[in-house]
């Protein structure tokens, strides 16, 4: 633990990838940055199934997707400049994603879907049941049809967590794990810095990059965005051998995630409003059950582990990410739901360029900023 200096131009509350993909970024550019967590750096991200799914998630105009988008892309070079700043291999996979349709009844939504995608990428292409098990030979051809996505590739989620952890010290980063903020300080509409359990620690700007956490830490400001945990339960099986290697998703949101040495990730159910960390046997099958209806092979494996992590969903379903429409210097970027490995290389960016000052990027965020929520009469606080 390092020991408190007294003032930062930063401080950063939640040590998942949004919170050490900012922090790096504002480090890298020269700020002194400290970063919060209750926990372990890093665990809040490590449940995740790493898909970077940009095409996936979308079936119709979003002003999320152009942004997903071009955080997909940054991957290649994100796994190359996270190895030389932090040595770790975040296992990026170039194999791509089939989203399936797993009965007759997810037939047309998922057509639908591949119309709008195909419309705007020529590479999206339409499999008619027969042609599944081509891309994919494990896969069952008792499909309703599937999408291939090349481009929505994965990595591993836990090692893109502690890579931007690690780099993020190497940039000058100090990182206070176990350490929970109680309190903000916030004096005549200005935040001054945060109240641990020992010490107040002081800033120019403070920013709740709390997750699922991130309303709590809100409550007394004047505005606590509706921001919700949802909880997934997820199994991993290792296979013997013929595992597959492409991203298997189903519409019904069940996902098959192959990662290195035969392990299939499998995820994950939803429960909302629930921080609840245990794992429930009938979630973990109703989980192999979706799964091995499309992957039968999995009914070979043998169960390596089960877990489960805590997404934040906002109520419309985008990321909250800006200034705080009440106090002066508090920030807030949370509510990329299942998204948060996806798009935290952009994250990091655009923040640093929007605390910047950089105009061009606060009209890129506009879409997603805490003040959306206000009503007409909220947006003057009393």
């Amino acid at each position: 633990m390092k020991q408190y200096m007294n003032k930062y131009e930063y401080i950063l509350i939640g040590g998942g990838v949004i919170g050490c993909s900012i922090a790096y970024r504002l480090a890298k550019s020269g700020f002194s940055v400290a970063l919060f967590d209750s926990d372990s750096a890093g665990k809040a991200s490590m449940a995740a199934g790493g898909m970077l799914g940009a095409q996936n998630e979308f079936e119709c105009e979003n002003p999320l997707m152009e942004i997903a988008l071009e955080s997909r892309d940054l991957f290649p070079d994100l796994r190359d400049e996270l190895f030389e700043e932090s040595g770790i291999d975040i296992e990026f996979r170039k194999a791509g994603l089939l989203k399936v349709a797993a009965s007759e009844e997810d037939r047309d939504s998922l057509l639908a879907q591949y119309r709008f995608l195909a419309g705007k990428d020529a590479t999206v292409s339409w499999l008619e049941p027969q042609d599944v098990p081509k891309k994919e030979p494990q896969l069952t051809s008792l499909t309703a049809g599937a999408i291939y996505l090349e481009k929505d590739n994965q990595v591993k989620a836990p090692l893109l967590a502690f890579a931007l952890l690690r780099s993020a010290v190497n940039a000058g980063v100090h990182v206070y794990e176990h350490t929970a903020i109680h309190e903000l300080i916030i004096q005549n509409g200005q935040v001054l810095g945060v109240k641990t359990k020992s010490s107040n620690v002081y800033a120019s700007r403070v920013i709740n990059t709390a997750g699922a956490w991130s309303s709590a830490l809100l409550e007394g400001t004047g505005f606590t965005p509706p921001v919700i945990p949802v909880k997934g339960e997820c199994v991993s099986i290792k296979l013997s051998k013929e595992a597959p290697v492409k991203t298997i998703f189903a519409v019904d949101g069940c996902y098959i995630v192959p990662k290195r040495n035969n392990e299939m990730l499998i995820g994950a159910t939803s429960t909302p409003h629930s921080f609840d960390p245990s794992v429930s046997a009938g979630g973990i099958r109703s989980l192999l059950n979706r799964a091995a209806r499309l992957l039968p092979i999995l009914d070979t494996g043998t169960i390596e582990r089960t877990w489960s992590g805590v997404r934040p969903q906002a109520a419309d379903h985008l990321p909250v990410i800006g200034a705080h429409p009440f106090v002066d210097g508090l920030y807030i970027c949370t509510g990329h739901y299942r998204n948060g490995i996806l798009l935290s290389p952009i994250t990091g960016l655009l923040m640093e360029k929007y605390l910047s000052g950089c105009s061009k990027t606060a009209a890129r965020l506009a879409p997603f900023s805490p003040a959306r929520f206000l009503s007409q009469k909220e947006a003057v606080p009393v």
